[in-house]
């Protein structure tokens, strides 16, 4: 510009047309409606909400094409115009944020359908929003949201200070902001809430006057019908600020700093350690799980438990150690961690005790076939055949807990071998009785008794078999018998007192049974 105000043709046409668009932005006024002490400045002019609210954040020290309305200490402002409405709020700084910085962020976030974040550089994209000043202005309008509005939709427009918006570059701001929005829900888990459940993104390039009314268009259309949607009356803009800056105060989510954007993140790293290391802790456990309902024990249980309990706690504290040093996140560390150990530690008492379960049904099972294998007639030799069984049995079984002890969470073998120990003594005592000692006693008993004599010459042998009842006096209270064999020939001799029993008087036709009843039985071999 020259002395008497006229473009000099030499400027670069798109530069002329840039300036002339900030300098008629710059001049339009702004009425502030919160200051730098963040209260809110009466009277607020009489504007409807009926055609949608949208608001323009500016970063502070970034030239701007967009309106911006500022005024002297403003922190919220409102730029009237015919057409539109618009309300500008001033963006976060990598300083330390004031509460009028944060009620300012909040209220925009809660009062607006549309809201435009603009100068995002090209410095910005390379560092990453993660950690820039955009990712503290993003951080308090996604913590209003999240805190106090979960029902209605909003547009969120972000303005890149660049030529061309690619689609890689759309994917990489996209997944960043996500993060972010991501990083504050852990804030409050309670609640399962997507970015895309409450915004709709688009990613537009701001670098001229004509990109600016494109873009400032687009949103007037876009408020009035997400307006029309939300149904909110015709209420007013003074009534709408009034109601939200009192909801936000005492609701206290503006008292949260908004700290360096490293706590969005640390938030989000502890959360994806912690899925990340649960989700090898359940892998591991599940392939462990499957050997021992097989019945069998995981070879070096204890030294491997001890292991993955080092590996996966040790990982998480490196994952989300840049979060260590930040106040906020601290505590959610710990409880991330604290969940993460219960989870490991449970799964792992679960499994030494039901491998112990196992190595027991599994030392009985071979201790018991053992004694069935040794089982003689001879007392002496099986008492001291038992004797060594039960400590082979012993020392197996202890061997076996050697393996399968974790110190760190205080399993150890000492309670179970002594159980064992007295499991053993009990099988022992109860081992003659039990059916398996009795069916090999009866099969021995049978092999001995069918054995048949090999065929010699012809024989003709000869037995005698006495059979005889004695039957004194009473009412069957008394009976018993009594064999011999010898040879060939053998006796049998009974005793029942069963003479004056009604029943037996009845079966002999009323008259008393003979007192010795006796029945010889000749038995004849004879062998061709």
């Amino acid at each position: 510009l020259d002395s008497s105000g006229k473009i000099q043709q030499t400027m670069n046409l798109r530069l002329a047309a840039t300036l002339l668009f900030s300098l008629f932005a710059a001049s339009e006024a702004g009425t502030t409606l919160l200051d730098s002490s963040g209260k809110i400045q009466h009277p607020i002019p009489r504007v409807s909400t009926s055609s949608g609210i949208v608001s323009i954040i500016n970063s502070p020290g970034t030239p701007s094409i967009l309106p911006d309305g500022d005024t002297d200490g403003s922190y919220l402002s409102l730029l009237e115009d015919e057409a539109r409405p618009l309300l500008c709020c001033r963006g976060s700084t990598m300083n330390t944020s004031s509460a009028a910085e944060r009620l300012s962020l909040c209220t925009t976030s809660l009062v607006s359908n549309v809201v435009i974040v603009d100068g995002i550089t090209d410095g910005d994209l390379e560092r990453g929003l993660r950690d820039s000043r955009h990712c503290r202005t993003l951080t308090a309008l996604f913590r209003a949201r999240h805190f106090l509005d979960r029902e209605s939709r909003q547009t969120l427009f972000v303005g890149l200070s660049i030529d061309e918006v690619t689609e890689d570059t759309t994917k990489k701001v996209t997944e960043e902001i996500d993060d972010i929005f991501r990083a504050v829900a852990e804030e409050n888990p309670g609640e399962n809430i997507s970015f895309t459940d409450l915004y709709d993104l688009k990613i537009v390039a701001i670098q001229s006057p004509g990109n600016a009314e494109e873009v400032l268009s687009e949103a007037t259309k876009t408020a009035k019908s997400l307006a029309a949607d939300n149904d909110t009356g015709d209420l007013l803009l003074a009534t709408l600020i009034s109601e939200t800056y009192s909801k936000i105060q005492n609701s206290g989510v503006s008292t949260q700093a908004l700290d360096s954007p490293a706590v969005a993140q640390g938030f989000l790293s502890c959360r994806e350690a912690y899925a990340k290391h649960a989700k090898a802790v359940r892998a591991k456990i599940a392939s462990w799980k499957a050997r021992i309902s097989r019945g069998l024990v995981v070879d070096g249980f204890g030294e491997q438990a001890e292991a993955l309990l080092k590996r996966v706690l040790g990982g998480l504290d490196a994952d989300t150690l840049a979060a260590s040093g930040l106040s906020i996140v601290s505590g959610y560390r710990l409880e991330v961690r604290t969940q993460l150990q219960a989870l490991l530690e449970s799964s792992l008492e679960e499994l030494f005790d039901d491998q112990v379960a196992n190595l027991e049904k599994s030392t009985l099972k071979k201790f018991s076939r053992q004694l069935l294998n040794q089982q003689t007639s001879k007392m002496e030799s099986s008492v001291d055949e038992n004797a060594a069984a039960t400590r082979n049995a012993a020392f197996a079984f202890e061997s076996g807990m050697d393996s399968l002890e974790i110190p760190s969470l205080g399993l150890i073998k000492d309670k179970y071998v002594r159980e064992m120990s007295a499991k053993l003594s009990e099988t022992l005592a109860k081992f003659p009785d039990s059916p398996e000692s009795k069916l090999k006693q009866l099969a021995a008993i049978k092999s001995t008794t069918s054995k048949e004599r090999k065929p010699t010459e012809r024989s003709v042998d000869l037995g005698l078999d006495l059979v005889a009842m004695i039957r004194p006096d009473g009412f069957g209270s008394l009976q018993g018998y009594a064999g011999y064999q010898m040879g060939g020939s053998s006796i049998t001799v009974g005793i029942q007192n069963d003479a004056d029993d009604p029943q037996v008087l009845a079966q002999m036709g009323g008259v008393r049974p003979p007192l010795i009843r006796v029945q010889p039985k000749l038995r004849v071999d004879v062998e061709l």
